[in-house]
C-alpha cells in the first residue's frame, strides 16, 4: 500500500460490504463480484477498464482462479476484518490485469499476477494505523516487512508460482532504485513486480485524483516506474481528460503553498548544505536522494528562494495548480521514503546532520497536517 499522496485512505469510496461469513475462505466468484463492485467506485478506472480491449477480462481471471485453501481463508479474513484495505487490493489486481492485457502478457503471467496483487499488502493486515507512533517500533518493522510478510504467506502454498511471490516482494521497489526495501534497479527486478509496482503506485492515488492530475503525475514518475507500463496508462488517460481552465480551490492552494513552502524553506541554499552533509561522511544513499528530490524541485523552473511566483501562477489556472500539486506530492513521498531509510542505518551524530534531519521529519508532519492525513504511504 502507498503512503499518502494526498488525501487518507480512509477517505476512499466505500468499500464493499463486510462478508456476512467470518474465518471461512472466499470463492473466485465471490472475489470477481467483490472486484465488480470495486471497479464502479472509482470512476476514472470505470471508464479506463470499459475502454479497454477486454472490459471483463479481470472479472473472468479471478473466476477462473484456482486459490489454496489457506489463501483463501486469508482472504476471507482480510475482507471481513479490513473492507478497505480488501478493497484496495480489488482495485490494484483490476489495474494490474489492465496493464497485463495491454502488454499482452501470458495466460499464465496474468494469473500470476492476479495472485501477487490480490495479496501484495496482506502483511498489513490488524495494523490499526499506517503511521506508527514514534515510540511503536514494532508498527513500523511491520510496515518495513510488509512485502516479506505477504511473500511469506504465498511461499507457504507450493501452487503458488514463483513469479507471483517475486511481485509481491518488489511492489514498492522502483527501476530507478528508489524504492525498498532492496532499492533494487530494473536489472534485479522482475517483470512480473515492475508491473505490480505500477500498479499499486497508480492505485493508491487514482481514487483521489482526476484524470488530468494523474496525467501530470505519471509525466513526473515515469523515469521510476517501468516506462511501457506508464505510459499505456498515459495514453489511455488522456482519451478522458476534459479540456477546459478553471480556478483552483482556496483549500487546494493552502495545501500546495504549506507542501512547496516547506521543500523549499529545506532546500535552501541546497549547495552549501550538500558539501556540510558531505563532510559528516554519511552513507551514499542519502546525498544522492537528497540530489534528486532537489532535482525534481528544479525540474518545473521553480525559484526556490521565491516560491511565491509558482504559487501566483497556481492561483488563476486549475492545470498549474494540479501539476505543481503532484510534483509537490512526489517530492513527499520520495522524503518520507528517505526517512525510512535513515531509520534503518546507524547515521553519525554530529551538530549538523541531527538538525537537518529533524527539519525533514518536522516538515513531513507539517504536510501531513495540512492534508489532513491520518495515514502515511508504506
Amino acid at each position: 500500500m502507498s503512503l499518502p499522496d494526498g488525501p487518507s485512505r480512509g477517505m476512499r469510496a466505500a468499500a464493499p460490504a463486510v462478508p456476512t461469513f467470518v474465518g471461512a475462505g472466499l470463492r473466485s466468484e465471490e472475489i470477481a463480484e467483490h472486484a465488480q463492485l470495486a471497479l464502479h467506485s472509482v470512476s476514472t478506472l470505470t471508464t479506463l477498464i470499459a475502454r479497454s480491449t477486454d472490459p471483463l477480462g479481470f472479472k473472468h481471471g479471478l473466476g477462473a482462479l484456482h486459490l489454496p485453501e489457506p489463501l483463501s481463508r486469508q482472504l476471507g479474513r482480510l475482507a471481513a476484518e479490513n473492507p478497505e484495505l480488501y478493497q484496495h487490493h480489488l482495485i490494484i489486481v483490476i489495474l494490474a490485469d489492465y496493464l497485463a492485457l495491454g502488454l499482452q502478457l501470458s495466460a499464465p503471467d496474468r494469473a500470476a499476477l492476479m495472485i501477487a496483487a490480490l495479496f501484495h499488502d496482506a502483511g498489513l493486515i490488524g495494523l490499526d494505523s499506517l503511521i506508527p507512533a514514534a515510540g511503536d517500533p514494532e508498527a513500523r518493522r511491520i510496515i518495513d516487512d510488509h512485502p516479506q510478510l505477504a511473500a511469506l504467506l504465498l511461499r507457504r502454498c507450493p501452487e503458488v508460482p514463483e513469479a507471483a511471490v517475486l511481485a509481491v516482494l518488489q511492489h514498492h521497489e522502483r527501476v530507478d532504485g528508489s524504492g525498498y526495501p532492496t532499492h533494487g534497479t530494473h536489472r534485479a527486478l522482475h517483470p512480473l513486480g515492475e508491473i505490480l509496482a505500477v500498479a499499486e503506485a497508480v492505485g493508491s492515488v487514482l481514487p483521489k485524483r482526476r484524470p488530468a492530475a494523474m496525467l501530470i503525475w505519471l509525466r513526473l514518475i515515469r523515469n521510476s516506474f517501468r516506462t511501457d507500463a506508464i505510459d499505456l496508462l498515459a495514453r489511455a488517460l488522456q482519451g478522458i481528460v476534459s479540456p477546459g481552465q478553471s480556478h483552483p480551490s482556496e483549500a487546494r492552494l493552502l495545501v500546495l503553498s504549506e507542501q512547496l513552502g516547506g521543500q523549499a524553506a529545506l532546500f535552501d541554499n541546497w549547495l552549501v548544505q550538500r558539501g556540510r552533509l558531505e563532510a559528516l561522511a554519511l552513507p551514499d544513499f542519502v546525498i544522492d536522494r537528497l540530489d534528486r528530490i532537489y532535482g525534481m524541485l528544479a525540474q518545473l523552473g521553480i525559484d526556490l528562494h521565491r516560491i511565491e511566483l509558482a504559487l501566483d501562477y497556481a492561483i488563476d489556472d486549475e492545470q498549474v495548480a494540479q501539476e505543481l500539486l503532484a510534483l509537490a506530492q512526489e517530492v513527499d513521498w520520495q522524503l518520507g521514503d528517505l526517512l525510512r531509510d535513515i531509520q534503518r542505518h546507524d547515521l553519525p551524530q554530529s551538530a549538523s546532520w541531527p538538525a537537518w534531519r529533524l527539519e525533514l521529519e518536522a516538515l513531513a508532519q507539517r504536510v501531513r497536517a495540512a492534508r489532513g492525513d491520518h495515514t502515511a504511504r508504506s
